[in-house]
């Protein structure tokens, strides 16, 4: 199993799926909630095809890693802001000592510029739906990183890439308060299939939202459980027992997952501004864009949350205020789950857009 021991008591395990000869991208994925890395597990087939090296991590308290403590728990879930702001913040220092570990051993190619203007090499995060808040702390708080993590990291990270994620890991309001796993409505043994429905749907915006990137003509409405019948039904109502049960973690949303999700919008939108936004911060690995993607046909809550982000920081970049390279991309035709429906389209998505 392996794992990769980033300070004293904190190890992270994760699968790779190998160095390449010649030029090659690495891709860190990191999942969501209620899934570990092998969500992402479709894509390693295809990797070297495409000429990129994906690693796979599980985040703390999913398999093989780290689970929290008491005292870090009680931290997350703290009345005080503050307290809870540090908290989430070490994750962030976390992810950055793996990912400077990981280009320390295991020889992880620095960027190279082409004579045609494109690049090759080093390594972007990916962070898939609500990782988006504990990773966006990475970036946010780059500078609390050791020197020579940073170092390290500087000639290879090319891209942090977020992949739809919920307003709340910004530090937005929602435009709608429905989520499954908060409908008291129905009791609580019952919300976690409702939710795989929900969040795993292809749905189809209007063409008017789609044209004007206007959250407010996005249809919120809650989808029907069991989901009607569709060309394309949801991914995890498809996914047969078997590959659910080796997929699946549900159990920190009762836990750790509950608190990040939960995350105060103060604490989240302080990421937001530090990473887009801070002339100082952004001279720490500057070389890294961030990418906001968002899937054509997913909810309406990461399609959302990627057009009110975009709005802000064109406001943001016209009053000069705007500092790291920043696009937001749409993956056509894509749901909350291309990684598991369409892997290779998924990899060639992401090798284009960072």
């Amino acid at each position: 199993m392996p794992l990769a021991t980033v300070r004293d008591g904190v190890a992270f395990y994760y699968e790779d799926s190998g160095p390449l000869e010649g030029p090659y991208t690495t891709l860190v994925m990191v999942h969501g909630t209620a899934f570990h890395a092998d969500i992402f597990g479709p894509m390693l087939p295809f990797a070297s095809a495409n000429r990129v090296r994906i690693v796979l991590v599980n985040r703390r308290d999913y398999p093989g890693s780290t689970p929290f403590s008491t005292e870090e728990l009680a931290a997350l879930s703290s009345a005080d802001l503050e307290v809870r702001a540090d908290a989430l913040s070490k994750q962030g220092v976390e992810i950055g000592l793996f990912l400077a570990w990981l280009v320390h051993t295991q020889g992880i190619p620095p960027v190279t510029a082409d004579a045609d203007g494109t690049s090759q090499g080093g390594l972007a995060l990916v962070a898939w739906s609500l990782a988006h808040t504990p990773m966006a702390a990475f970036l946010a708080y780059a500078d609390a990183l050791p020197e020579d993590a940073r170092a390290t990291l500087e000639p290879c990270l090319r891209a942090y890439c977020i992949y739809d994620a919920p307003h709340t890991s910004f530090g937005l309001q929602t435009i709608d308060s429905y989520h499954p796993l908060l409908d008291t409505t129905y009791p609580p043994e019952s919300r976690v299939p409702r939710f795989f429905s929900w969040v795993s749907a292809y749905y189809t915006h209007s063409a008017a939202a789609l044209a004007s990137h206007d959250p407010a003509l996005l249809d919120t409405t809650p989808l029907p459980f069991p989901a009607p019948p569709a060309p394309r039904p949801p991914t995890l109502d498809a996914m047969t027992p078997a590959d659910m049960a080796r997929v699946a973690w549900p159990g920190p949303i009762e836990g750790s997952e509950g608190y990040i999700h939960g995350m105060p919008l103060a604490i989240t939108w302080r990421q937001t501004e530090r990473t887009l936004f801070d002339a100082r911060l952004a001279r720490v690995l500057p070389r890294c864009r961030v990418v906001v993607a968002w899937g054509g046909e997913t909810l309406w809550e990461s399609v959302g949350a990627a057009w009110a982000l975009e709005r802000i920081y064109r406001e943001r970049k016209e009053a000069g205020d705007a500092v790291r390279p920043f696009d937001v991309v749409m993956m056509p035709g894509a749901n909350h789950f291309p990684h598991w429906d369409e892997p290779e389209k998924m990899i060639q998505f992401l090798r284009s857009v960072i």
